[in-house]
Order: structure tokens, then C-alpha cells, then sequence
């Protein structure tokens, strides 16, 4: 597993295709990097992260011997505590750019029939969501494939990817593409997903979040830019 880490490589990777890795890297080197590297992303848990700003300085109490291991360490890396970058304490509540419903809506109730939910639905669209592009996402999985899926009433995608993805990834994945492909930049927007996973990950978001978490994070904070208000719920319809 050290190998794996130091090398970069998948869990899954078998035995003998990672040694042959090893015999073609320098690991002593590399691995000294991935520890440094490891440590700082340490120093980031709690309140700070590598992918918000607030001009938040770090207060690390470390004895004299461990401040100067420390400078050194930073020095070796050509870097500073001023490179650590804080981390949002409630990661959507600012500006309410972006609000995530996991049971706000009667609609998102399962334990009502489908005409219900259909109906709900439609009264709430009607009279909260009349002004935003709502658009819905879906994954899949089997034995040979995973796919992703999302919709407007605009255009819609399909795409097949590779079928080590876990069902989380592929939904996560489905959701990013939504963002890249069916979202506009004059609406606000809605976005509709039946994976109660990934909502419960963006609400509870930190330094240890799955890289996919962080990548779709980086879109919605894209979408930030553009003075939008986006909105994620499970739709139990999905």
C-alpha cells in the first residue's frame, strides 16, 4: 500500500504491474515529497482547505524544536504557511449562492404516490422555481457498464465511462457534466439528482472529500461568479 501511495497508483493496482513501477521510479525522493505533502494537507483539516480563500492565517502552537523542523520543511518545499488556504466554516450558507434540499420539500417525500409527488412537484416548480433552468441528472451501473445521464428542457447527454467508477463517482460525475453542458448563465438553477450520497458529501464537505467532491465543489463556485443562485435536491422520482 506504501508503494501504491508513493507511486501514485490506484488500490486495485495488481502486485506485479506495481513492482515493475517501482523498479522504473526513484522512490526515496518521491517519497519524501508525498510525506511533506501528506503533512501540510494535515495542517489544512478543521477550518482550512486547499480550495477557499479568506485570508485566514494558520495559529500553530509547536514546540521550538518542531517550529524550526517546520521552517525547514517549508523552505525544502519553497513555500510558506501563507500558501495553506482556509477553509469555509458552513461551506454554502455564504452569500446563499448555493442551497442544497436533502427533505425540504414535500415533493422529496418517497412515502407519498407517484401522482402526488408529480403533482407537488409541479405546484412547486410553478410558484418557487417558475424563473430557474431546472435540470435532472442520473447514473447507472451493472457488471460491464456505468453510465451518466442529465436532462433539461433544453438538450440532454448519455455517456458510457469506465465501469470501475462506483455509483457515487458516476452520479457526482453526471452532475459536473450537467453543470458543463445544460446549465445557462442568465437563470438561476435547480438541479434534480436521485443520490442522496453526493448531496450529503457537498453539505459535509472537507479536506478528506473524495477528489470528484471537490472538482463538482470548483464548477458550482464557478457558477459564483456569475451572481447566480443554484439549488440541489433529491428527487425522489429520479
Amino acid at each position: 500500500m506504501a508503494l501504491r501511495v508513493a507511486l501514485g497508483q490506484p488500490k486495485w493496482t495488481p502486485n506485479i504491474v506495481l513492482m515493475k513501477i517501482a523498479g522504473q521510479e526513484v522512490l526515496s525522493e518521491k517519497i519524501k515529497r508525498l510525506t511533506a505533502q501528506f503533512f501540510i494537507r494535515q495542517l489544512a483539516n478543521g477550518t482550512q482547505s486547499p480550495i477557499y480563500d479568506q485570508n485566514y492565517k494558520p495559529s500553530i502552537k509547536l514546540i521550538k524544536k518542531d517550529e524550526v523542523l517546520m521552517a525547514n520543511l517549508f523552505a525544502d518545499l519553497n513555500t510558506s504557511t501563507d500558501h495553506i488556504i482556509a477553509f469555509p466554516d458552513i461551506l454554502f450558507s455564504r452569500n446563499n449562492f448555493c442551497e442544497i434540499h436533502l427533505s425540504d420539500f414535500s415533493f422529496q417525500n418517497k412515502a407519498h404516490p407517484v401522482f402526488l409527488i408529480k403533482d407537488l412537484f409541479e405546484e412547486a416548480v410553478s410558484k418557487e422555481f417558475y424563473d430557474y433552468h431546472i435540470i435532472a441528472t442520473d447514473a447507472s451501473k451493472s457488471h460491464s457498464f456505468t453510465s451518466i445521464a442529465g436532462i433539461s428542457n433544453m438538450q440532454s447527454f448519455v455517456y458510457r465511462i469506465h465501469p470501475i467508477n462506483s455509483i457515487i463517482t458516476a452520479e457526482a460525475l453526471a452532475i459536473c457534466q450537467a453543470l458543463d453542458e445544460l446549465s445557462v448563465t442568465d437563470k438561476n438553477l435547480v438541479l434534480l439528482t436521485d443520490s442522496y450520497s453526493v448531496l450529503q458529501a457537498l453539505k459535509c464537505l472537507t479536506i478528506k472529500s473524495p477528489k470528484v467532491i471537490h472538482t463538482l465543489v470548483g464548477k458550482i463556485l464557478v457558477r459564483k461568479n456569475f451572481n447566480q443562485k443554484n439549488m440541489f435536491g433529491v428527487d425522489p422520482l429520479e
